[in-house]
């Protein structure tokens, strides 16, 4: 919690959004850092996402989901969550991507970008910039995302990152966070 406060003080409302996906949490606990990330969130005007669960974004008043290729269907949290829910793929190649903005969705991530441990073989930054073109849906890169990374994606016009360890880990959330929208500041996002 506190280093989700130390990240999302750096951040201006409408520059970032918070995602919760501590899925090895005991439901109960979930449902506390959930309730307590919405009040962090609403205080920020961030808006908070849930990893794979309707029915804790439900709870706690998430403003949307970020649903596993097996997980729910968009449509379905569509159907629970209400037209105005933000709706994240998470995506591992193409025909993924293709059908996430076939079915839908708001926005994918596209993974693994780099080695992560248990994510499978990563696309590369290379693969990823293939990978991603020539869609309308909103794509970010995920997978052992830190600031070098970010800069060298950032240089072939990628501007939307999901990142997990590179400012969760950091020393200085705020000053990572600072780091990074600096980097993207510099692009100019003129998605495929």
């Amino acid at each position: 919690m506190a280093a989700a406060r130390s990240a999302l003080s750096a951040a201006p409302p409408g520059a970032v959004g918070l995602q919760l996906r501590a899925k090895t949490l005991a439901e109960a606990h979930r449902q506390r850092l959930g309730e307590a990330l919405g009040r962090l969130c609403a205080e920020r005007g961030v808006p908070l996402l849930i990893n794979g669960s309707l029915e804790l974004a439900k709870r706690v008043g998430a403003q949307g989901v970020q649903l596993p290729e097996a997980g729910p269907s968009i449509a379905e949290a569509r159907r629970q969550l209400g037209a105005g829910a933000c709706i994240g793929a998470s995506c591992h190649d193409r025909a993924g991507l293709e059908r996430a903005a076939a079915a839908g969705a708001d926005f994918a991530t596209l993974s693994p970008v780099h080695v992560v441990a248990g994510k499978g073989e990563p696309l590369g930054e290379e693969g990823f910039a293939e990978l991603y073109r020539g869609l309308a849906l909103p794509i970010f890169a995920l997978g052992g995302i830190d600031v070098a990374a970010a800069r060298r994606l950032a240089s072939r016009g990628i501007g939307r990152l999901a990142v997990i360890r590179a400012v969760m880990a950091a020393p200085d959330p705020a000053a990572r966070v600072g780091e990074l929208l600096a980097v993207l500041a510099r692009v100019s996002c003129a998605d495929p």
